[in-house]
């Protein structure tokens, strides 16, 4: 059905108000087709305007979307202002950059091409140029400038070799050592034959030509008997003059700084901030009972320092007095130099951290000499009974593994 239109001046609010009336009339169903089509089954009127026509259709608008709640402060991709994925570079500042980098980095003249043919080959001459030719001299200005930091290397170097003075040595482990890892501790003639081979060693090493022959001055003879005796010192206290065994290899290895697990010292600083630093600890207040223990024991600090603590029992315990309970700790610690002296001591009160030291002071002010035999093991079976507990000690022959509790085997 084609409808026809006719907007009059005086019919049209009429016919406006007549439209919404007839409009809230409708079904659903007739709503939608009023929409699709603009015909409701043949009973429009040809007399309604176009507003009133389209009206229904303005008001079924989409539904807003539900704001999304931000998990961060960061603004939303559509409200962010787009960037330049490259900065703005003015043609003076191109036009200087690439002046300055001509001038840092020249190209090769005739006279370098010369001195690169006599010591590369041309097929080495043909990379380099390639390799020049490839990485733009700009890049190198502004990305591989020098570095000013405190920690850079005073000197060029590519660091593909390793420094033996200022680098950290190359670890090894068990698996470079080739034959069988096993050696013993030397009797005292295989610990003479050994001390006298490396003493011979360091003195080929301080004597590269030769320990020099005949009358000698005094000056000399007295600087031959001094490396003599370095020699024989630092023989004697090499871990290879004690242990012996088939595998010599093996036995090198104990000297090897390659094989160990302990990082070469740190070296010490001499400035004015380090000086004040050992200064200050230094003058630090002493615990009187740590400089009574001192002069008790006849020792120093580095002495003390060198003792190791532990603390096998830790519990509170409970004095009924008039005034009520007083709860207290309880400690009981054990101290050793590991070197023979051994010592038990106990420590109570209110506060943890004082009983805790009562009980370490009292355990290496009651340190004895452990007697043991070649400095590893007691004299025989041991067994005493302390209250309901029995102590028992065995002696063991030399590879055996100490056996213990590990409530004391166990460290801090």
């Amino acid at each position: 059905m084609s409808a026809i239109f006719r907007i009059g001046g005086s019919n049209f609010t009429n016919e406006r108000r007549h439209c919404k009336t007839r409009r809230s009339r409708l079904s659903p169903l007739a709503s939608a087709q009023l929409v699709l089509t603009g015909t409701v089954n043949n009973t429009m009127s040809v007399c309604r305007p176009v507003r009133c026509l389209f009206a229904k259709a303005s008001t079924t608008a989409l539904p807003k979307p539900t704001p999304q709640r931000s998990f961060h402060s960061s603004a939303a991709r559509a409200a962010r202002k787009r960037r330049p994925h490259y900065p703005s570079i003015k043609a003076e500042d191109l036009k200087q950059l690439n002046e300055f980098a001509e001038a840092e980095y020249p190209k090769y003249d005739t006279s370098e091409t010369s001195l690169l043919e006599k010591q590369y080959t041309p097929s080495q001459i043909a990379a380099i140029k390639a390799a020049e030719s490839a990485i733009d001299a700009r890049d190198l200005v502004t990305q591989g400038s020098q570095r000013t930091d405190p920690w850079r290397l005073p000197y060029d170097d590519n660091l593909a070799e390793v420094d033996p003075v200022t680098d950290h040595a190359e670890k090894l482990s068990g698996q470079d050592i080739p034959g069988k890892l096993s050696f013993r501790e030397a009797n005292e003639v295989e610990r003479d034959a050994n001390i006298a081979r490396i003493a011979t060693e360091q003195l080929a090493k301080m004597y590269p030509n030769g320990i020099p022959e005949g009358q000698l001055d005094p000056v000399e003879q007295q600087k031959l008997q001094d490396a003599m005796e370095a020699a024989l010192t630092q023989a004697t206290l090499d871990p290879r003059s004690t242990y012996t065994g088939k595998n010599q290899a093996a036995i090198d290895t104990l000297a090897d700084p390659r094989h160990s697990i302990i990082a070469p010292d740190l070296p010490r600083l001499e400035n004015r901030m380090a000086r004040q630093t050992r200064r200050i600890s230094a003058e630090e207040e002493e615990d009187p009972r740590q400089k009574r223990l001192l002069q008790y024991m006849g020792w120093d600090k580095q002495q003390l320092k060198k003792i190791r603590t532990k603390t096998l029992v830790a519990h509170s315990v409970t004095n009924q007095t008039r005034m009520g309970k007083i709860r207290s700790m309880y400690y009981l610690t054990i101290a050793g130099n590991q070197d023979g002296l051994l010592g038990v001591g106990e420590g109570k009160s209110v506060e943890p951290e004082e009983g805790r030291t009562q009980s370490i002071m009292s355990a290496i002010r009651n340190m004895k000499p452990v007697p043991r035999y070649e400095n590893r093991t007691t004299f025989g079976d041991l067994e005493k009974k302390v209250g309901a507990t029995k102590v028992q000690l065995f002696a063991r022959p030399p590879g055996m593994h100490t056996l213990i509790t590990t409530a004391v085997s166990r460290s801090d």
